[in-house]
């Protein structure tokens, strides 16, 4: 149509003045540009709400944006000025902690944005940061915490220190349903052997039993 005809020359000139190298990368800005993009908009390059930022626009990586990702992503949703991306953003951060739908687009994505190149999997420390992003920001729909169980400070350790190799796209996966899981039945009564976890998952289920759970009953046992 005229209208969205129109907002995707919009789009590609706003694109347009945010590239850095015009000769050799005319579709693409790198880190620079999207820097002063984000800026621009308000966003926190450290939040989760940069992730989302990345989802809509389809960024091939952190600190890269592609003209199709761009013009696509902001004219499917009729934001073709900074005002209309800004008034987008701040509606879509007001409700991220309550649409799981939303939250899970986004952490579907952000598995991609951490893998260089054509590696299939992401290195654990980059997993890790961004399993924070997603599970402890106050934009989270699906904060990873209970009352007796810091779920998400057990699971870094866990990595940390027992499994540590890189993470991989089922497991990502996985770990965001069993997160919602755990938070619904502290007692992961869900979990059986039988289960088809990924085997890092039983092994992390059965490291909280030992190593955070069984120190709470022999101390309860004792007073």
């Amino acid at each position: 149509s005229a209208v969205s005809s129109g907002a995707k020359a919009h789009l590609t000139k706003l694109f347009d003045g945010y590239r850095e190298d015009v000769t050799n990368s005319p579709d693409t800005v790198g880190p620079e540009g999207s820097m002063k993009y984000f800026e621009n908009l308000g966003v926190d390059v450290e939040g989760m709400e940069v992730l989302a930022v990345l989802e809509i626009i389809q960024a091939p990586t952190m600190g890269e944006m592609s003209r199709e990702g761009f013009v696509d992503g902001w004219s499917s949703l009729g934001c073709d000025t900074i005002d209309k991306q800004k008034s987008y953003i701040k509606t879509l951060k007001q409700n991220l902690p309550s649409n799981k739908d939303a939250f899970t687009k986004v952490y579907k994505y952000t598995f991609m944005l951490g893998k260089t190149g054509n590696q299939k999997a992401v290195p654990l420390d980059v997993a890790v940061t961004y399993w924070e992003l997603l599970f402890t920001s106050k934009l989270s729909a699906v904060k990873w915490t209970s009352p007796k169980s810091p779920w998400f400070q057990w699971w870094a350790e866990f990595l940390n220190s027992q499994w540590k190799k890189s993470v991989n796209k089922d497991m990502w996966n996985e770990t965001l349903k069993f997160a919602q899981l755990t938070l619904q039945d502290e007692a992961m009564s869900f979990w059986n052997e039988e289960s088809s976890w990924p085997s890092v998952i039983d092994d992390f289920v059965e490291w909280v039993k030992r190593e955070k759970r069984g120190g709470e009953t022999a101390d309860v046992m004792e007073e």
